[in-house]
């Protein structure tokens, strides 16, 4: 078993309230993929609520190789990728959202983001290969893997970048766990496996999580899952390291994948084909996620100058030659791999000779005996089954075969000794074809030529499949950037007022059918006209990015912010009190109150005047909530400005806490 991680060291980083959480929708999917009670119907509708993440969600589901047809709706992405891997893209891509920057020193965090991107691709692709979890699943690993890294750059900006610093000169030498564990008293990968166990990923990851940065120290099972997971993790992170590594370095981190992919029983070909399909992919999500393009070296030059061996002309990310034509990628030539079944081993000898003249990867398997896990293991593209003495022991088999994704794919030849009437019902079985063996060698490398073509026509059908499924994802995800688009304001890149409208609605329904609080605050900045008409629109532009980053920055991770409209933002905030609201509402003055913007020999002061409502039960509508939150905005500028203010009874009159008001230029008021 691996060794305890110090909680306690953990306990103290979380409760300084800076670790990196989940946010606004995100959080929501969270809660409710841990309520059992939740219908897959409410949680694809709170998703639909954030269309970035609908577009990544369907993006991920359409993502993996080998996906029998496109994903288009969230309802269908929920049920191919699962709950707990929609939690887990719901953390990522949130954090992503809200971690794109910081204060960190010699923290990257755009790279950093890059490299999670191309580990969770790795991840999803190696899953197809390897099967030791669902691609989704792994997907999702791979993105949140280093999540620690992320987690000391916000909570120690400046230490962490001293340890960063160190690092860097120590050069080769440096190992970046240790100095983290003596400077921080935790490593990045320790805090990483406790925050995905925080937020209930299973320990078979999050151990992988842990110990894929250090494997030697790893305490699992040679060949167990846990080290299969790591293994793909550290594959994921050497892919990601030659997209992201100087042409010096590349060709020594090619070398090192394809032996580790090779360990993993992905061939040269093949991996080197999936890492053409990492690429494509690559330049999709970058877009998707604007993490900005690089530029991806060509995986066959590596690997030729790795070897020796002479490389073919390398395809542009568009999928162009180098003279700019349009060439279509075709994926190399696979041996086909036939496993044998059968319990004369005499028998099985001579049958796997014409199985291997006829061109076949031949794999042995001496009877029935543990064969299902063999077959799910191997992946056989045939199956040449002995029936021997236990026919009805082989019609369950094909049965079971035939019910499954796997065994629906596999041509299976049935190795009849007699023609006895008594085969035929396993011939009906579900078996594609059978042999006599008493028909010679000849006839049976006759009907192995017969199932090779068979099972390249599949291939060539799975190909144009797999090409009209990847043109119906593109276009799924173009449609949900322009949603996005048309929900997003384009100056603070926060969601419009066509968002926020929407999402009031469906926090109140929420509200009012659970009988929890809601909250809203209505903020605008102080004379902003003012500052438009003295110092111009520019000026007026700079403001109000600086006031929503300053916001969105310093909001819980439960809080909505949108721009509704010129100067005044919406902030929604599900199960708060008005005590707890006003609280929000003058940690957000205070921050707003700090601001300045220096324009030429002037220093501007930004501040806000804030107004609260809490939703009650004489409230008929989610408009009479944001009337109520108006209203005491309003109030709050005529009472001075700078303040906070709520509108408690028609007996109590109102509360407004923060009515410190800094000296200002000369303005009207």
């Amino acid at each position: 078993m691996p060794t305890p991680i110090d909680l306690n060291r953990f306990a103290q980083i979380k409760a300084t309230g800076h670790l990196p959480s989940p946010r606004g929708v995100a959080l929501e999917i969270l809660r409710m993929s841990q309520d059992d009670s939740v219908s897959v119907s409410e949680l694809a509708q709170t998703i639909k609520g954030d269309p970035a993440f609908v577009g990544r969600l369907i993006k991920a589901a359409n993502g993996a190789l080998f996906r029998k047809r496109a994903i288009v709706s969230v309802q269908e992405a929920l049920m191919v990728v699962g709950i707990s891997a929609v939690r887990a893209l719901a953390l990522g891509f949130s954090l992503l959202s809200n971690h794109r920057k910081g204060q960190c020193p010699g923290f990257d965090y755009m790279r950093f983001w890059s490299s999670s991107v191309i580990m969770a691709q790795t991840m999803q692709v190696l899953a197809t290969r390897t099967n030791t979890a669902g691609p989704d699943d792994l997907f999702s690993v791979g993105l949140l893997a280093r999540i620690g890294e992320l987690a000391l750059a916000t909570v120690y900006p400046l230490k962490y970048g001293q340890v960063l610093a160190e690092a860097a000169a120590a050069g080769a030498k440096a190992n970046l766990i240790e100095m983290e564990q003596q400077a921080l008293s935790i490593c990045h990968a320790d805090l990483s496996a406790a925050m995905l166990m925080d937020w209930g990923i299973p320990e078979i990851f999050t151990h992988a999580v842990r110990y894929f940065e250090r494997p030697l120290t790893a305490p699992f099972t040679e060949n167990g899952r846990e080290m299969m997971v790591t293994e793909e993790l550290i594959l994921s992170r050497c892919v990601a390291d030659i997209c992201l590594s100087n042409p010096e370095e590349q060709q020594t981190l090619m070398g090192k994948a394809i032996r580790l992919a090779a360990h993993l029983g992905c061939p040269r070909e093949v991996f080197i084909n999936d890492c053409n399909e990492i690429a494509r992919q690559w330049h999709e999500w970058s877009k998707l996620l604007q993490l900005g393009d690089i530029e991806i070296p060509s995986f066959e030059t590596l690997a030729g100058e790795e070897s020796g061996e002479p490389s073919r002309a390398p395809l542009s990310p568009e999928g162009k030659g180098n003279n700019g034509n349009a060439v279509r990628q075709t994926e190399p030539a696979r041996e086909l791999r036939a496993m044998l079944v059968e319990g004369d081993s005499t028998l099985r000898g001579k049958l796997a000779m014409a199985l291997k003249e006829s061109g076949l990867q031949v794999i042995e398997h001496p009877g029935l005996e543990n064969v299902m896990e063999s077959i799910l293991d191997i992946q056989p593209n045939m199956l040449v089954l002995g029936c021997g003495n236990s026919p009805s022991a082989v019609s369950r088999l094909i049965r079971t075969l035939r019910t499954s994704r796997l065994g629906r794919g596999i041509f299976i030849l049935l190795l009849l000794p007699s023609g006895d009437e008594k085969y035929m019902a396993v011939v009906d079985a579900g078996a594609d074809d059978f042999f006599n063996i008493t028909a010679g060698t000849q006839v049976l490398l006759a009907r192995l030529k017969a199932a090779r073509r068979v099972i390249e026509l599949q291939r060539e059908l799975e190909h144009e499949r797999e090409e009209l499924r990847h043109f119906a994802a593109e276009l799924a995800i173009s449609n949900r950037s322009l949603q996005e688009a048309a929900l997003t304001d384009a100056l603070t890149g926060l969601p419009n007022r066509r968002y926020a409208l929407d999402r009031m609605q469906q926090e109140w329904l929420a509200a009012h059918r659970s009988a929890r609080l809601l909250a809203c605050m209505v903020v605008d900045i102080d004379d902003f006209k003012q500052i438009n008409d003295v110092y111009g629109h520019d000026v007026g532009d700079i403001a109000l990015r600086l006031a929503s980053e300053s916001l969105r920055r310093v909001l819980r991770g439960q809080d909505v912010i949108c721009r509704t409209g010129g100067d005044e933002f919406l902030v929604i905030c599900p199960e708060t009190s008005l005590e707890e609201a006003l609280a929000c509402g003058e940690r957000l003055r205070k921050e707003i109150d700090r601001l300045t913007i220096n324009n030429e020999d002037e220093v501007l002061h930004l501040s806000i005047s804030v107004g609260v409502a809490v939703r009650d039960g004489s409230m008929p509508n989610v408009g009479e909530l944001i009337k109520k939150a108006d209203r005491a905005v309003l109030e709050s500028k005529r009472r001075g400005r700078n303040q906070v203010y709520a509108e408690l009874s028609p007996n109590r009159g109102g509360l407004a806490p923060g009515k410190g008001l800094k000296k200002k230029p000369e303005r009207d008021r």
